[in-house]
This record gives C-alpha cells, structure tokens and sequence, in this order.
C-alpha cells in the first residue's frame, strides 16, 4: 500500500468513527479502489489457572460470613462505621446434597480485575482466566460429627482467596477453616451490598507493627467469638443469609488451631498468645511483632520458612526461640520464596505470559521449587502439625528428616 493509500485508509477511519453518512459517502467515493484487506489480527489466547485439587477423602463446602463489630470502631475506613469483616468458611461435606452444586470461583470478578491491575501491575488485563476451585457452593455439611477448626490470616494486602489450595486440602481431610479477609488492609475485600473495598494504605501505614498484628489479632478473636455463636446455633451474618445446613454442629470449638503467611503468620503468633481458645498455630514465612515477641507462647507453634536468607527475619526468629515453651520446630522448605506459601505458587508460573515480568522477578518471589510440588510438600506437613496437636494423632514427620520429602530442611 502507498503512503497516499494510507492516508486515504486513516481518513476513512476516523471519518467513520465520527459517524457522519455524507462525509462518509465522500470519503468511500475517494478510497482507492483495490485496498487489499488488512491481516486479521489473532487475538492472543487466553491463559487458564488452576489450582491442585484436595487429597483428602471428603468433598469440600464453602460459604461466606458477613460479620460486624459494633463494639469496635474501624480504624482504618475512611468514614467512620463499625468494624465490618468477611470471612470464608472451608469445611467437610456431606456428599448427599451436594451434586449439581457450582464450584465456587477464586475470586469474584471484581477483585480479579483489581488484583491484576493493582497487585500484579498487568497492563493488559483480562487474558487471564482466573480459577473455579474445588469447593461448593452452600453445600451441607457433612453431619457425622464435629471437626476441627482452622482459623487463616493472609499477609500484608492479601486476600483471604491466597490461601484456598491449604484450606481445601484441610477441609477434604476433615477440618474446618475460616479464612479472614482483614478489610482495609486486603487488597480488596467485597461486601454483600456489591461495594468494594480496598487496601487504605496511609491509614494502615499509620500504625506501627504491632499495632497493625494487634488489629488484626482483635479480627481473628472476633471471628472466633462468632465462630462460637454458630456453633451454639445463632446465625452470626449480618443480613442472616441462610446457611448451610449442618455448618453449626460440624464446628468442634474445643480444637482450634491457626495458619498464617506473612503478616498473617505474626497475626497467628499474637493469637495463639492472646487467646486461650487457639490451641496450636503455623506461622509461614512471618515476622515477629507484638507482646509475643517478648513473651513467647506456650502452646506448639510450628515456624515454616522460605530458603532465602532474611536477616530481620531470622533475628526474630532466633529471638523468640528461647520464649517458646510447649513443643516447637523449625523447617524450610528448601528452594521457596516467600509467595511460595501461597496460591500464587502455582498460579503465577502459569501467568508467567500474561504478567511479562523479568524470570529473576518471579525466581525472586516462588524460589527455583516447582510450585505444583511446594503446595503438596506444605500440605502434608500442615495436616501433620494440626493431626497431632488438634487431634492427637502421632507422626514421626518432625522428629527428623523425610526420604519422602527431601524439600524439607529440619532447623531445629
């Protein structure tokens, strides 16, 4: 095509956009006549996730809980209002009543397209087809019994979605989680009533560590004591939603553990001190902050860590040893990075054409481990640790090193 020709072709362009019929007749009159066609343009194809499904024997349930605070003014929205949270509930279901069910997805469509743009900074958004899960919608409970139950705190601009491949794979091994979306300092939390809301940095940023482990230590216990309300047989939701059926009497309070990443991990740190009710706690790859720090727990916390060298962390770490006085370990999963306690493990390699990042920025944050591996490996030592401090059940997984799993480094 000559450049005249593409002169002409552009002014046809924009005088068709601008959608006027008599100038559009002129400029057809003066297009040359024998344009060749532009190629198509292949649109690129696009990119599924997907999560690993969960080992155990049970099919997985999942519901969401709307819970407000009146007691506790939020600190962090930007008007003032009432503490207000939403959690997720993983547990056991009953297979009777639970076909046809839909998979839940991930996330909303919403906090996808939040999540791409503002915490995966992709500038094409849309081309990933972010996951169904392997949970129900709404399913009954399964009814044989009482379970018991896993409180999860996610790091730092987390979602409480970022931990979904652990609590399915509990569930199906006879847990309940709950999930904790800490609103304002997620990256994006949505409410019954459609609104959204986002991570308010400054205000967050307004508080000291341990302040911030100390808020979202008071979510976690306020989580529980609503936890306690179901389980008594009150609907704790705040538009008391109909749920499902059997959820209540499946929650066995008498065995509470918690799981934590990042920020999250020092959040179940400072509960597992603070609250009585919390018998046990996981803290992945987190900091140490708070009254904990200072005056350890002394109930089993099992200390899960990245290979990469973090001096700060690895302080804090050696600083609370000593203060630990129940029963204790820490292990490394050998090749992680910090993001690798997450479900990001598996679902940013698989977006690795999609997010165009440098391969030494993804290397940085998963470590050179495969993430389909790392999330098995953790499963199986997060079921270990809960099996043996929520229900007594011996394993021999921590007294020395595994054949099995040689990803596994035993610190102490």
């Amino acid at each position: 095509m000559t450049a005249r020709q593409s002169l002409l072709v552009g002014t046809l362009t924009a005088v068709l956009t601008a959608g006027s019929p008599a100038v559009t007749a002129l400029a057809v009159q003066a297009a040359p006549p024998n344009l060749s066609a532009p190629p198509a343009v292949t649109a690129p194809a696009p990119v599924r996730l997907s999560l690993p499904a969960p080992t155990g024997w049970s099919p997985v349930g999942t519901t969401v809980l709307h819970l407000v605070d009146p007691r506790r003014a939020d600190l962090w929205a930007p008007t003032p209002r009432p503490r207000e949270l939403m959690a997720q509930v993983w547990y056991p279901a009953a297979a009777c009543g639970s076909s046809g069910l839909p998979r839940a997805p991930w996330t909303g469509a919403a906090e996808q397209a939040r999540l791409e743009t503002d915490f995966l900074g992709i500038t094409a958004p849309g081309r990933l087809v972010w996951p169904l899960t392997h949970s129900l919608v709404n399913a009954p409970a399964e009814h044989t019994g009482r379970h018991p139950v896993v409180l999860y705190s996610p790091g730092s601009r987390g979602d409480r979605a970022f931990g979904t491949a652990e609590a399915e794979d509990l569930a199906s091994r006879g847990y309940v989680v709950v999930g904790i979306d800490h609103t304002f300092d997620a990256g994006e939390v949505r409410f019954p009533d459609g609104r959204l809301e986002v991570r308010n940095t400054p205000a967050v940023h307004a508080m000291t560590d341990e302040e911030i482990v100390a808020y979202r230590t008071a979510d976690t216990r306020f989580v529980l004591d609503r936890l306690t309300d179901l389980a008594a047989g009150t609907n704790p939701d705040a538009e008391h939603r109909e749920l499902p059926s059997g959820l209540g009497p499946a929650l066995d309070l008498t065995a509470v553990g918690m799981l934590g990443h990042s920020m999250g991990g020092a959040t179940a740190l400072q509960t597992l001190h603070d609250d009585a009710r919390v018998l046990a706690a996981t803290t992945m790859d987190g900091p140490v902050f708070g009254t904990s720090a200072t005056d350890g727990v002394d109930r089993p916390l099992l200390l899960l860590g990245a290979s990469d060298v973090r001096p700060a962390r690895d302080a804090m770490w050696d600083a609370l040893w000593p203060r630990l006085t129940s029963w204790r370990r820490q292990l490394t999963l050998n090749g992680s990075g910090h993001l690798s306690f997450s479900d990001f493990a598996v679902l940013l390699p698989a977006a690795r054409p999609v997010l165009g990042w440098p391969a030494e920025q993804l290397d940085q944050l998963l470590g050179s481990l495969d993430g389909t591996r790392a999330a098995a490996v953790q499963r199986v030592y997060l079921a270990a640790f809960f099996d043996l401090h929520l229900r007594h059940r011996p394993t021999t997984l921590f007294d020395r090193p595994s054949a099995l799993y040689p990803e596994i480094t035993h610190r102490r």
